[in-house]
């Protein structure tokens, strides 16, 4: 079961450039502040389950992206270099560019994907980024995904709690009516930009996406799973990643899938933490 967190969180919304953010602050003053972005068809709170250890040692700052539960969502415009625009605003927004000690950001899948293109536009302006997760090709079966997603994205909260319940029997029922609530609160726009710019990268066989991680400089943590439990980075994709990185790591955390931050927390935070922190790079 994932609870509400401890720590206390102040919601504001900041603008960042056309759209209004939506911004959950967990403040630690003096320590490093991380940025958090979360996954496609999901919010600012699938980061819950890590909030109170990584409250405890950094200034978070989660965020829901555009067309996502709190934040704008206009009719156009859901591409990664749109959410990529967003964090860069919603950086000087925050005066992250300018801090001390410089921000890290954390994403998750489609998070990840932002953070990477985010990164390769800003080439060293983050202190660390970690990355969970990123499909760093197309993969084949992607379109069908974002199939399911728009058609449970279409039922009522209730239909979608009802589907989460039989899918994931071990979430509370809590959890369940707040992932539905999530997804059915995005903006449709999301699923229906990215599943079409998939199918012409596959029809096109324009499918590898490792083009952006050569301008990156940052130090770059990858983090995956296990292919057989739902991951969506190939080992020899992990291993291309540490090639071209300039100052990159990969690690695989066996036993979790997709969702490493929620399925594996401890093992993920063990990972997560000391890079953070700067202990490594």
């Amino acid at each position: 079961m994932v609870g509400i967190p401890q720590t206390v969180g102040r919601e504001r919304t900041i603008a960042a450039g056309e759209v209004e953010i939506a911004v959950t602050e967990f403040p630690n003053p003096g320590r490093p502040p991380v940025v958090l972005l979360h996954g496609i068809g999901s919010r600012g709170q699938s980061w819950w389950p890590v909030i109170d250890p990584l409250a405890a040692r950094f200034h978070l700052y989660q965020l829901d992206l555009r067309g996502h539960g709190a934040s704008g969502k206009p009719s156009a415009g859901y591409l990664v270099e749109h959410y990529a625009a967003d964090l860069d605003a919603a950086l000087d927004a925050l005066d992250l560019h300018v801090q001390s000690g410089e921000p890290r950001i954390m994403g998750h899948s489609l998070g990840a994907l932002v953070t990477l293109y985010w990164a390769s536009q800003r080439p060293s302006l983050a202190a660390a980024l970690v990355v969970e997760d990123p499909s760093l090709r197309v993969p084949p079966d992607i379109v069908e995904a974002f199939d399911g997603w728009q058609q449970l994205a279409a039922l009522t909260p209730e239909q979608a709690a009802a589907w989460y319940r039989q899918e994931y029997p071990d979430w509370s029922d809590e959890d369940c009516l707040r992932r539905a609530e999530t997804i059915t609160s995005t903006a449709p726009g999301v699923f229906a930009e990215m599943r079409a710019e998939a199918q012409d990268a596959l029809a096109r066989g324009t499918t590898d996406r490792m083009h952006i991680l050569s301008s990156v400089q940052s130090p770059t943590l990858l983090l995956y799973g296990s292919a057989e439990l739902g991951s969506m980075v190939a080992p020899a994709d992990a291993e291309r990643f540490v090639q071209i990185m300039p100052r990159g790591r990969a690690i695989q955390l066996p036993g979790a899938g997709h969702s490493l931050h929620r399925d594996a927390s401890d093992a993920f935070l063990e990972t997560v933490i000391p890079f953070l922190e700067g202990k490594g790079w």
